[in-house]
């Protein structure tokens, strides 16, 4: 009997697209993120964010994106969120000026929480009116 190799990416059941993530991923416009690593603070522009991570672009190709842990503060609308992170991932831009990072969420704030919630929340809200 012959066993097929099942394609690896996101599952897609209902119409809606699953990632293979632990926590779910929201895109978000209007996000910024001041780190530091206790010597350099950077500005970077969040893509996406979950309760357990976000991605950071725009970063100058000088950011080592090291397994050290960093300090970050996203900002928008009025809220700061004071976080603990480390990079899991990195890609370089075509240009190599500029790269994107992934990062681990090791401390967060309550607020953090509850606004990963409402966002969900909100999301999923805007999806419901769509389908």
């Amino acid at each position: 009997m012959e066993t097929k190799k099942r394609k690896s990416g996101p599952k897609i059941s209902n119409g809606r697209l699953y990632s293979k993530r632990k926590h779910p991923r929201f895109q978000v416009d209007g996000l910024a993120c001041h780190i530091a690593d206790g010597n350099l603070v950077l500005d970077g522009v969040v893509g996406d964010i979950s309760s357990g991570g976000f991605k950071m672009a725009n970063l100058p190709q000088s950011f080592m994106a090291d397994r050290h842990i960093y300090k970050a503060v996203l900002s928008g609308n009025g809220h700061h969120h004071p976080l603990v992170v480390i990079p899991c991932w990195s890609e370089k831009t075509a240009n190599s000026q500029v790269e994107t990072v992934g990062f681990r969420i090791i401390e967060a704030s309550w607020e953090w929480t509850e606004y990963i919630l409402n966002t969900a929340s909100v999301l999923e809200n805007i999806n419901s009116f769509e389908a």
